[in-house]
């Protein structure tokens, strides 16, 4: 089984296929699929906020740091706009979900305190937006 694996069956395990909440989670993953960097991306935009020590306890084994709805805006700028907008949220209440959701979403994805290559990171992030939106089952074919 692949970290995405992983990640999609825990997230549809906690907020349910469908649900409102794993809307949120599935744009989140849209917006780390959508970072040219992968993860390295995300972790540039946390440390630019003054965010280092949270991007980096997510990615490292160990206790997530949290950070505030406030924090995610900061560091997520115009992007987090954007994503609310399509998510029909507010801005403020997609910030609160990505701080519920980001770091535990990006732990998942670096179970051994490195993150996939940017082309897996893509496909896999992908795979389980797919699965969150109940467009389909595993994936049998796709290598992980």
């Amino acid at each position: 089984m692949s970290v995405f694996d992983d990640l999609s069956g825990k997230l549809q395990e906690k907020f349910g296929p469908g649900a409102e909440n794993s809307k949120a989670a599935a744009h989140t993953l849209r917006l780390l699929q959508g970072l040219d960097n992968g993860l390295d991306g995300l972790v540039q935009k946390f440390e630019q906020a003054g965010l280092r020590e949270q991007a980096q306890s997510w990615i490292a084994k160990g206790k997530n740091l949290p950070v505030t709805a406030a924090q995610m805006k900061t560091a997520l700028g115009p992007e987090l706009e954007r994503i609310a907008q399509k998510a029909d949220m507010t801005a403020d209440a997609a910030a609160a979900k990505f701080a519920e959701i980001m770091p535990e979403i990006v732990d998942r994805l670096t179970p051994d305190g490195v993150a996939p290559k940017v082309e897996e990171w893509k496909k896999g992030l992908g795979r389980v937006v797919s699965r969150l939106a109940g467009k389909g089952g595993p994936d049998k074919g796709t290598p992980a």
